[in-house]
């Protein structure tokens, strides 16, 4: 079977003959990595490269390029929670996170324009959730950095590009997780807990497919959501345009799996603006010992206002609660 490779794969490997150092080597044949389609005629020089790759990462390694202490990067946790931007380089990562949050990235049509892990603040309704924007997944300082960022994060926004080849992207992001022990799960699967999987860690994923304003890409989406559109919630988007911005953010928070509460003192209305913030599935009984651990050991029955049942209605610990409810503890 041919390989059949596109003009951009022969750029790629113009500039690594180019080349005169080995980040730059290393730069080159991730680019060609991604941007070669994945097809049984591709699967003997993938081969090849990824064994190229690999040589060229130890000889740098040796040589003390990179030291750890440079390529392990931490987020400061703020906000509700941390959802983590994965994809290959010019997916449009950090125009995303422009477009959705106060974060000050640099946007640029050429690859591996981020270096660093860049963090903003995604406001949505009465809560603040932090979005971080990743350096690429084949920038050549590797897993080292990936995978300690992935494991912090609560959820992860796999972004492709529609313009290119969206399920083979999609494909590389989840080999690369799985090398890391890492298993991207949808909305609607249920967590695992330690030992029932062993050595996978689970996060939610949800996949952006990006550039939806360009034209023929949409027979490219419906591939993407035929493969993965069972397993993930996609959401097609222009980044550049702001199409499909409060649908991913829609998605993102239900990706979180949370839910938002509300308490009132007896006879007061309730602070919408602070939200006490819990897992679905919580009790009233995790709700009180969310605000104060006393609350849990001094009250009797609660009050509660929403969608579920008749207003004020009175309700044990063990009641579940729902995004939205109001309570009213009574001691």
């Amino acid at each position: 079977m041919p390989a059949n490779l596109p003009p951009q794969y022969f750029e790629a490997e113009r500039q690594y003959r180019e080349a005169r150092s080995i980040p730059e080597k290393i730069k080159a044949v991730e680019s060609m990595l991604a941007i070669m389609p994945k097809h049984k005629g591709t699967d003997k020089l993938r081969g090849q490269l990824r064994s190229k790759l690999s040589k060229l990462k130890l000889e740098l390694e040796k040589k003390g390029g990179i030291g750890r202490r440079e390529y392990v990067f931490n987020v400061k946790r703020e906000g509700t929670a941390q959802v983590l931007l994965l994809g290959f380089p010019n997916v449009g990562k950090s125009q995303l996170v422009l477009a959705l949050t106060n974060a000050n990235a640099e946007v640029g049509d050429y690859q591996f324009t981020t270096r660093k892990p860049i963090p903003g603040m995604m406001p949505f309704e009465n809560i603040q959730i932090q979005l971080v924007d990743a350096p690429p997944i084949n920038f050549e300082i590797g897993e080292a950095w990936l995978s300690p960022m992935v494991r912090n994060a609560d959820a992860l926004i796999i972004m492709v590009d529609l313009d290119g080849d969206p399920v083979a992207q999609m494909e590389e992001v989840l080999a690369k997780l799985e090398g890391m022990r890492i298993k991207p799960i949808g909305f609607g699967d249920e967590i695992i807990h330690a030992g029932e999987e062993r050595f996978f860690e689970q996060k939610r994923a949800l996949i952006a497919a990006n550039k939806l304003d360009l034209d023929g890409v949409r027979g490219q989406y419906e591939m993407l959501r035929e493969r993965f559109g069972r397993s993930f919630a996609v959401f097609p988007l222009s980044a550049q345009r702001g199409i499909g911005m409060e649908d991913l953010k829609r998605g993102i928070f239900e990706a979180l799996d949370i839910m938002r509460v509300y308490t009132k003192p007896p006879g007061k209305e309730p602070d919408f603006s602070e939200p006490v913030i819990l897992k679905k599935g919580s009790t009233v009984e995790d709700a009180a010992y969310s605000v104060h651990k006393d609350f849990v050991r001094k009250m009797k029955f609660a009050r509660i206002w929403g969608s579920e049942k008749y207003q004020g209605q009175m309700v044990k610990k063990d009641y579940m609660l729902q995004d939205g409810d109001v309570i009213e503890f009574h001691a």
